[in-house]
């Protein structure tokens, strides 16, 4: 079956005895000529990636958003799975989420082909002493891939300015490889 012809659908890992684990959902989602996969959940040895693979062709976006956790097991299954894409002509990440941000920096071949188009990093209000995941787009915040540059913000209930609450050059090490 052909991408193109996908409706709009959703996807679970399966488990020994066929239930639902349910530990990584995609749903997909035709843009245009761009197929959209939301994940969502934990990417483990349940993640059921291989299930996924004959859906996707041509221009594909994962949006990561929603990924919560991954374990050792799941790192070798998406590095496996992103890196054999043959009818995906381009790749895409966007909205990362931190958990897909620490594989991005800690797993060499973790994106395989993708670029990395946003994701999501750790601020803190010290005043309000609000957590604000603020979504970052690598073009437009990293123009020049120097991963000691910290954006600015604003907190969303105060106004005052944000603080990094990581080690930028440890967080945004990723950028500098893409």
């Amino acid at each position: 079956m052909s991408s193109k012809d996908l409706p709009v659908g959703t996807g679970a890992a399966v488990g020994l005895f066929g239930e639902s684990e349910r530990s990584l959902v995609w749903t997909l989602a035709r843009k245009g000529e761009i197929l959209v996969v939301h994940f969502s959940g934990e990417v483990d040895e349940n993640a059921g990636l291989e299930r996924l693979r004959p859906h996707l062709e041509g221009r594909v976006v994962f949006d990561l958003e929603a990924v919560r956790r991954m374990n050792s097991a799941g790192v070798r299954e998406w590095v496996n799975f992103v890196r054999n894409l043959p009818q995906v002509s381009e790749l895409v990440f966007e909205r990362c989420s931190p958990t897909i941000v620490s594989q991005l920096n800690m797993i060499y071949n973790f994106r395989g082909p993708a670029r990395v188009r946003s994701f999501y990093a750790p601020y803190i209000c010290e005043h309000c002493d609000v957590d604000v995941d603020v979504l970052l787009d690598v073009d437009t915040h990293f123009p020049d891939r120097d991963p000691a540059k910290v954006p600015p913000f604003q907190c969303p209930k105060c106004g005052r300015p944000l603080t990094f609450d990581d080690i930028p050059e440890r967080y945004f090490a990723f950028v500098v490889q893409l």
